[in-house]
């Protein structure tokens, strides 16, 4: 009879002892009973990702030498996937219906209806942890280039049936998206045996490893790691980790929280000297990623957002966006305050325009390949790139595009120049659906009067409200300024080229370059905005102003091919 466990690996946390040299690779079994009981009380939405949790009541209990009994719920991204009810593999909780495992869990059996995700757990021999909640699997998607024999490319995404609940037990964590913190220490976490082949424990434990150079690994698996791989183990202190569950997750701390690293993928023995774990580099695969929960999340295009013809619409959402109502004011004095976050993807023309993987500008989708912002955010072609579909930007976004191309209107003499615009052409087209879709250019004649409603929206860091996340997309209703009273502000600096608004528009509030200016009229939303400039204070009287984007629709035509 098969063993549908037999490829799975085990937590096995030892103290490591230098000078046996095995020869064999393992993926160890494990046999784990569990049930699960009532979910949740659903807790306030927050910034949960990567941020541990601690229940001070419950007492860590020392289980093994090397390596503890973790804080129950301390981890709160840890999952662990069951197959015919049996706990088979560990995995990460990426997003509210994703988790990220190993691909040799399902070499064998990949059959989605097989498989559960049991989130909020610390106990396994516990079926009646209320905090626990109990999920069907969808869909499951190994990565095309896993390899059994050489175990690269080790990585699998599983598609719930439902959202998780986020709050004190259930969180996700993010990618590690920089250089991995060499002879850094970082944390495994898993249920398994406390010693090679030996019986499973049912409480979640954690050890502390070190992530060593790729060229020792190299040595001590004689050139079998692959460049999607690294490996961690023993630290100063002598602890070692003989692998968490198999595609459990490795967490680094970054300074403020902590991201996933690796993915237990696999390893010779169990606290086996010169015999490191081997984990599966995920930041490798963020692309892959990307693009397989986009393909999942979007459903079939919409025809006439598939055609062009449908932009400017706003996304329903169920959440409270906060103040957006607007005017237009004939004083241009207003007080700050109505800067809140947006409801996720509620503007799917915004987009983050990146460079080195640091969000720089914002910016508004105007078209499948073009993106508007503003020139004085310098992107650069062919190293810069536009992220697209994302709202929270410590979350993998729905795509990321480089920039192909830039292109700057024809400039006066005049200073500040009046046109401080900036078209990008990405390097491929835009994929739309209900999280990504392009803004409308108005036409030339187009008059923005009192009956328009204006907002602005981006990321960064806000003065303008307190609590508000600057890694979160945020916005701010704006009252319109007529131009006399913009001019008696700012004098000769403002042109007919010019939209002025309430303090609240300028980068000083609102944190971000690039920022644009939507108004709605008549169901959809037009682009007739892109910040220039406003006061360094937030609280000042001064407008801020906006590049009159309708002044050169013309020039935008010209460039683009008529949008």
């Amino acid at each position: 009879m098969i063993d549908p466990l037999r490829d799975v690996l085990s937590v096995c946390l030892l103290p490591a002892e230098f000078g046996q040299n095995p020869s064999n690779t393992t993926e160890h079994k494990s046999n784990i009973d569990a049930t699960a009981g009532p979910g949740p009380e659903p807790e306030p939405a927050a910034d949960l990702a990567g941020v541990r949790s601690f229940v001070p009541e419950q007492q860590a209990e020392t289980r093994i030498i090397g390596g503890q009994e973790a804080w129950a719920h301390s981890w709160p991204w840890q999952v662990s996937l069951r197959f015919a009810s049996m706990p088979a593999c560990g995995g990460a909780v990426i997003g509210p219906t994703w988790v990220i495992s190993a691909a040799h869990c399902f070499k064998r059996y990949n059959k989605a209806s097989f498989w559960t995700v049991l989130a909020g757990k610390h106990d396994l021999d516990n079926p009646h942890e209320p905090q626990q909640q109990l999920v069907g699997v969808s869909a499951i998607f190994s990565h095309r280039g896993y390899n059994s024999r050489t175990k690269d490319y080790d990585i699998a995404l599983l598609k719930l049936q439902r959202p998780l609940e986020f709050g004190r037990f259930v969180r996700p964590i993010d990618v590690w998206m920089s250089a991995l913190p060499l002879l850094g220490r970082c944390t495994v976490t898993g249920w398994g045996s406390t010693r090679e082949n030996g019986p499973r424990v049912n409480r979640l434990q954690e050890v502390n490893v070190t992530i060593l150079p790729s060229d020792a690994c190299n040595r001590f698996y004689s050139g079998r790691i692959q460049n999607s791989m690294f490996c961690a183990g023993r630290d100063t202190g002598g602890v070692d980790a003989c692998q968490g569950d198999s595609g459990g997750p490795l967490s680094c701390f970054n300074g403020g929280r902590y991201e996933l690293a690796g993915l237990v993928s696999w390893g010779v023995g169990c606290g086996r000297a010169r015999r490191p774990g081997v984990y599966t580099r995920v930041q490798q695969h963020t692309e892959w990623i990307r693009d397989t929960m986009n393909d999942q999340d979007e459903g079939p295009e919409d025809e006439a957002t598939a055609e062009g013809d449908s932009c400017g619409k706003q996304q329903s959402s169920t959440c409270d966006p906060g103040p957006a109502g607007l005017s237009v004011s004939q004083d241009g004095v207003s007080s700050v305050g109505n800067v809140s976050e947006s409801c996720p993807f509620n503007w799917p023309w915004m987009v983050s325009v990146q460079a080195d993987g640091r969000h720089v500008c914002s910016g508004a989708l105007v078209h499948r390949r073009w993106v508007l912002t503003a020139k004085h955010c310098a992107v650069r072609a062919k190293e810069d790139v536009v992220v697209l579909g994302v709202h929270d930007l410590r979350f993998l976004s729905l795509q990321t595009v480089p920039v192909d191309e830039v292109f700057s209107p024809p400039q006066d003499s005049s200073f500040p120049p009046k046109a401080d615009l900036l078209l990008l052409r990405l390097s491929q087209d835009a994929r739309f659906g209900s999280r990504i879709s392009p803004v409308c250019v108005p036409e030339e004649d187009e008059d923005l009067d009192g009956s328009w409603s204006c907002l602005t929206a981006g990321w960064g860091a806000t003065r303008a409200t307190v609590g508000v996340d600057p890694k979160r997309l945020h916005h701010a209703g704006l009252t319109l300024v007529n131009e006399t009273s913009c001019r008696q502000q700012w004098g000769g600096f403002i042109s007919d080229a010019h939209v002025c608004s309430h303090p609240a528009g300028s980068t000083s509030c609102l944190g971000d370059s690039g920022a644009p200016l939507f108004c709605r009229k008549r169901g959809s939303y037009f682009l007739f905005g892109v910040v220039t400039w406003g006061s360094w204070r937030c609280d000042a009287e001064k407008p801020a102003v906006f590049t009159r984007v309708s002044d050169y629709h013309s020039w935008i035509n010209e460039v683009t091919g008529d949008i």
